[in-house]
């Protein structure tokens, strides 16, 4: 039987889309078409309001969504995600350039959300170009759900000033409550009712709405389609509204004017002196950003037995981001709901994402007139409905049931995230977790083993009846060895032997270790000789080829005879019992 390579030729290393290019069909382009119109139907408000949420002009979101997907279209491997502006991306572009000083509307603010984009690009490119595709790898998902569930709280916190009409200092989350319970009757009567009736209507539509019009009826697919046109249907009527009634007049702030047309091509970027102090926060959000990515895009990709390469990951999204740095825009990413919308509405490749692109763009060429009466109360009850379900419950309820430490992981996150910011608390749960890695590693699982009676299965003489023998002892060990758990496996052989005035001969399981560090080489060697003067002989058994290899370059090979290395423990157990 002959096994085909799935490497794909360097060509569509570099530019998977040739490899979709190739047997692209009719059927699959009209599943693209729908799902590319869907999707920019989102798009067009949603890229808006993260614009807006990051605290750039709307028209900035719009630039997001054309180029930078376009480049992605091209090098990335996922076959269905979207990359433009995300909400976690833009509060962690407004919270930078305001610690350093930066006010939104100030004339270098947007330069400084550039580069941004541009220092994230180079990031991302650096370490793609390092095949350090497996370094999202070290963000447990309990981090994970408690920094966005917090940078979600964080998010709709900012918004609640353009949601109710207050007038709110932008801060964090304790200054926006105390601002609020301070100045609450002084919210503009007009903006609440925008604010507040287009999210009840948002959350109606995107559920509720649905599945009324599915038992009226109504086929599904046309249900879904009205709830994910819901954003732009409202932003129609509601700037419509603002514009008939005047209500502008009656203090419902607006966008007002956003110029027609694309960006023009920049690389001003490069001179700005102001990278040194934004070279850190760029790394976070491009880290962070490809985290989402890469989870999104796995999801997906599982959903179709389908594969994505982590490595070609940090480059598309690293040449997205500079893309945007060049068209003077925001830093990019693969968005979670965006994408799903886009999954869900049918897309086969990233041929829907340049559809995508292209009515964003002409929205952006000749539309964008026709939203200077749309409200910010509008753009605000947008924001807040799509990041709401950031808020990750169903992790904090599972993590109690399963594992307190992953619970502290994530509680550690989330305060963290509120009280010292969203870079400091994403690195405290970083830091909280390593530690929390390395304590249990440091007590790794190491078992009594005996035999199945009748049959060649050993198992946990805890958990188990199975045969035991005095003269011998099998032990194993469940993790691999390094100096940090060393001492542990010293001390549990040491008592299990004093346990065991008849024992002749002690063998350790190696089967489940996968790596053995140079410090538990020497605890091993001062084991077998130490136990040795002691009368009894140390063997190993099921060492794994890779651990054999790294054993036969060190000392402990040469110290075990007359201890034996067994191929099974049966084996052992049959030379052992029998000598």
């Amino acid at each position: 039987m002959t096994h085909r390579n799935s490497t794909p030729p360097p060509s569509e290393q570099w530019l998977p889309a040739l490899g979709w290019l190739r047997n692209y069909r009719r059927a699959t382009f009209s599943a693209d078409l729908t799902a590319g119109v869907i999707t920019a139907i989102l798009l067009v408000p949603q890229g808006m309001a993260y614009a807006v949420l990051a605290g750039l002009p709307p028209e900035v979101g719009l630039y997001a969504s054309v180029v930078p997907p376009l480049l992605y279209v091209l090098t990335g491997t996922s076959r269905a995600m979207s990359v433009g502006p995300v909400s976690v991306a833009a509060i962690l572009v407004a919270e930078t350039l305001a610690t350093t000083g930066q006010t939104a509307g100030d004339e270098n603010y947007l330069a400084g959300a550039i580069l941004l984009a541009a220092l994230s690009g180079a990031a991302l490119l650096l370490l793609g170009a390092l095949r350090l595709g497996a370094l999202a790898n070290f963000l447990s998902h309990p981090v994970l759900s408690g920094f966005t569930s917090a940078a979600a709280l964080i998010i709709i916190a900012s918004q609640l000033g353009n949601l109710t009409g207050i007038p709110l200092a932008r801060g964090d989350l304790w200054r926006t409550v105390e601002g609020l319970a301070t100045h609450a009757l002084d919210a503009n009567g007009p903006t609440l009712a925008l604010g507040v009736g287009t999210t009840l209507a948002l959350i109606g539509l995107r559920g509720p709405l649905v599945r009324l019009l599915s038992r009226r009826g109504m086929s599904q697919d046309k249900a879904q389609l009205l709830g994910r046109a819901a954003p732009l249907l409202l932003v129609i009527l509601t700037t419509t509204a603002v514009a008939t009634l005047h209500l502008d007049a009656l203090g419902v702030a607006t966008v007002g004017e956003i110029p027609a047309g694309l960006p023009q091509p920049t690389l001003s970027f490069l001179t700005n002196p102001a990278w040194r102090e934004l070279l850190l926060p760029a790394f976070m959000i491009a880290f962070i950003g490809y985290v989402e990515s890469v989870s999104v895009a796995k999801v997906l990709a599982r959903k179709r037995r389908q594969k994505i390469d982590p490595n070609q990951e940090l480059v598309a999204l690293g040449l997205s981001n500079l893309g945007a740095a060049v068209t003077g825009t925001m830093p990019v990413a693969g968005g979670f709901s965006r994408s799903m919308v886009n999954f869900a509405a049918g897309a086969q490749t990233q041929f829907a994402a340049l559809i995508t692109a292209i009515l964003v763009g002409t929205v952006t060429l000749w539309l964008t007139p026709w939203f200077y009466y749309l409200p910010q109360a509008v753009l605000a009850a947008i924001i807040i409905v799509s990041v709401a379900p950031l808020i990750d419950l169903d992790t904090v309820r599972e993590s109690w049931r399963y594992d307190r430490a992953d619970t502290m992981s994530l509680a550690i996150t989330f305060g963290g995230v509120l009280v010292v910011g969203l870079e400091g608390g994403l690195v405290l749960g970083v830091l909280l977790s390593v530690a929390l890695y390395q304590w249990r590693a440091a007590k790794p699982h190491i078992a009594l083993v005996g035999r199945v009676p009748g049959t060649e299965h050993y198992r946990n003489i805890h958990r188990h009846r199975v045969e035991t023998w005095p003269e011998l002892l099998l032990i194993r060990i469940d993790e691999s060895l390094y100096f940090a758990n060393a001492a542990y496996l010293d001390q549990f052989v040491a008592n299990a032997v004093a346990e065991r005035p008849q024992l002749r001969h002690l063998v350790f399981l190696m089967n489940p270790v996968n790596h053995i560090d140079l410090s538990a080489i020497e605890t091993l060697i001062g084991l077998t000789i130490g136990l040795r003067e002691a009368g009894i002989t140390v063997h190993l058994a099921e060492v794994k080829g890779p651990v054999m290899d790294r054993l036969q370059e060190s000392h402990l090979l040469t110290e075990l005879p007359p201890g034996r290395v067994f191929l099974s423990t049966e084996e052992a157990v049959q030379a052992l019992t029998q000598a």
